[in-house]
Parts: C-alpha cells; structure tokens; sequence
C-alpha cells in the first residue's frame, strides 16, 4: 500500500514539474500582460510568480479544456486583479494616515505613479494611461488581445466567457478607449 502511495506522489510530481517545464517559456509573455496591467515592475514579477507557483499547485487539475497558456493566462488576471486591489486598500490606508498626521503622505506620492518606472513615449503613456481608466471588465481583454495578440477564441476560453461576450466588450472597450484617447487629444490616425 505505502510503495503504491509513494508511486502515486511520484507520478503526480514528474507531471506537475513536466507541466511547469511547459509554462517557463510562457514567463516573458506573462510577465509583459502583468507589467501592462500593472504598470510596477516590483508587482508584475510578484504577479508572475505567484501565478506560476498557483499553476504548479493546480496542475493535477488541468483539464486541457484549452491551452495551457490560455489556463494561466486566466489565473495571472486574477492575481493581478487580487494586487491591485490590494494596492487600493494600501493607498487608502496610508491617504487615511496621512489625515492623521503621518508620513505617510511621502509614500503615497511615491506610489502613485508607478508607470515611471517604464519609459515610455508620450504617445505610449497617453495609451496606458487610457487603457488604465478601463474597467477591470474591458482592461484585459484589450491587454489580451493587443498586447499579447490573443485570439477572440483564446480570449473567451481564458475569461471562461462566450464569443459573442468578448466581442460585444472589446467592442465598448474600443469605443470607450478611443474616447478617452480623443479627450487626450490623440486621434486613430496618430496610432
């Protein structure tokens, strides 16, 4: 009993580090959806990271019912949805110190703007900085699709929603982001 118990283990372990083989290579795509969403170097590579390590641990489970770039394409958005809001409670923490007095207020500042450390052209941060103001619901499909030149297929199978779901949103996202671009000045013929 303990000798087939042993062999089981085994067995799971040599599957999950052959699976965990099979997403290294994944790592700078994954690590450039996580600096877009992002936007802080520091997050992105904790992003990527945990969701790897999230992957790994999850690999027996994997039920190739899409690729597994698409799989993990799905658990880093929600690790970098879980970041950001914790940034958020972070930033309301030290915004509510910082009416108490604190130092707080340094440290805010110093966090605010965390695209800083990409450089980018004014264009470029025009572009982030519009797609940032999307919401959770629009912001990865168009980091998906654009940044990563995901498939509306793959998108949908990532999301574990419909076509015709993914279209309908990229297509507010689009009108939504060209809008603010315009706001900003930018018109579609200076993309």
């Amino acid at each position: 009993m303990f000798l087939r118990l042993l062999t089981l283990a085994a067995s799971a372990f040599d599957a999950t580090s052959a699976f965990m083989e099979r997403l290294l290579p994944f790592r700078d795509r994954l690590y450039r959806l996580a600096l877009a969403q992002l936007r802080n170097t520091s997050d992105a590579e904790d992003a990527v990271q945990d969701t790897l390590i999230k992957a790994g641990k999850s690999a027996p489970v994997f039920r190739n019912e899409s690729s597994e770039y698409t799989w993990v394409v799905r658990i880093l958005i929600n690790q970098c949805h879980d970041v950001q809001r914790s940034r958020e409670r972070r930033q309301k923490r030290e915004v509510s110190d910082s009416t108490a007095g604190s130092a707080a207020d340094t440290v805010a500042d110093f966090r605010k703007r965390p695209e800083e450390y990409v450089e980018l052209s004014d264009i470029s941060k025009h572009l982030m900085d519009a797609v940032d103001e999307l919401s959770t619901t629009h912001r990865p499909l168009i980091l998906m699709r654009y940044f990563e030149q995901m498939s509306y297929e793959e998108i949908a199978q990532s999301l574990e929603i419909r076509l015709g779901t993914v279209k309908s949103r990229m297509n507010q996202a689009k009108t939504t982001l060209r809008a603010a671009l315009e706001k900003r000045g930018i018109r579609e013929d200076v993309l």
